[in-house]
């Protein structure tokens, strides 16, 4: 008998249907394997390492209340010791003001609190920072040389960013510490980031793919909004917990997550224009790839923002 064009048994329809099973277990098996690496690799980016490169944590202080008067300030560290600096160690030309260091190291400290051999003098700054290697809890120590007397902040405070900041207010009393991280500056660039991706990565579905729908585009949107959100999040976080070297590493990794993640959704969600064959992982592919060359190349004139 002769079987009519596109006709099958039932034996050949299901041997085809299982085949087709099977194609698309093995494709998903292979994004989510995609995935999983990604996310090996960036909690592998969060191991400390043990070689001595990269920016280390830094404290800056701002000094209110001192203006007119000349001053030198340091920290009191809990340890004796913290990477280069040491209790111990005796006064040598390149640490300046001689005056100043035998103040600080004859200051009589809190038990188990050391003068660990930086400061400076900040009458024309107004500020102290600490750059290499500062201890992680610390009390903060003006001396006053036309005075020859010293202020030492009421309570210890404790580093809590990569770069922590902390504003000093003096009174006869002491001084008083107060962190002053500049949150609210880092909110703009955070939104511009967010606007810029669902822009461009929009504006590559218009132009490139034919998506002009409004149910195409809503579902970019919302897509691009909950993805570039998260991202930008997670590389704040890295940034203010583990510093900008951390944050640099895990953009890329970060990135082809929200790749993997987008042509899934894309694959399962995304409507194609009529009569156009679909391909929601290339065009995931390349807005992603268009976004992040965009996003490079504005870090070199508006750094403040990326």
């Amino acid at each position: 008998m002769i079987r009519p064009p596109g006709a099958y048994s039932f034996k050949e329809s299901f041997c085809q249907k299982e085949a087709d099973g099977m194609a698309v277990w093995k494709k998903a098996r292979r994004i989510w394997g995609m995935v999983c690496l990604l996310l090996v690799l960036a909690a592998g980016l969060a191991l400390p390492a043990a070689a001595d490169v990269g920016p280390k944590p830094s404290v800056e202080v701002v000094f209110q209340g001192l203006e007119g008067r000349r001053y030198y300030a340091t920290l009191l560290g809990n340890v004796p010791q913290y990477g280069p600096w040491t209790a111990e160690e005796e006064y040598l030309d390149w640490k300046g003001d001689p005056e100043a260091w035998e103040a600080f190291a004859a200051y009589p400290a809190p038990e188990g609190w050391y003068f660990l051999g930086n400061y400076a003098d900040c009458t024309e700054t107004g500020r102290f920072v600490w750059s290499y290697y500062p201890p992680e809890t610390f009390y903060v120590l003006v001396w006053l040389p036309e005075e020859d007397r010293c202020l030492r902040s009421v309570q210890p405070v404790s580093r809590y960013a990569f770069d922590s900041r902390f504003t000093v207010t003096a009174a006869e009393e002491g001084l008083t510490v107060r962190s002053s991280y500049d949150y609210a500056g880092e909110v703009p660039g955070f939104l511009v980031r967010v606007a810029l991706t669902i822009l461009i990565e929009t504006a590559a579905g218009w132009l490139l793919f034919g998506l002009r729908r409004r149910d195409q585009l809503a579902l970019i949107f919302r897509v691009n909004l909950i993805t570039q959100l998260v991202l930008n999040l997670l590389l704040n976080l890295c940034a203010y917990f583990a510093g900008p070297m951390l944050a640099g590493l895990a953009y890329i990794p970060l990135e082809l997550g929200v790749f993997a993640a987008e042509g899934a959704v894309y694959a399962r969600r995304l409507p194609w224009p009529d009569g156009c064959e679909p391909h929601p992982w290339l065009y995931s592919l390349g807005a992603n790839g268009v976004s992040f060359a965009a996003g490079w190349a504005l870090a070199d004139w508006l750094p403040g923002l990326f």
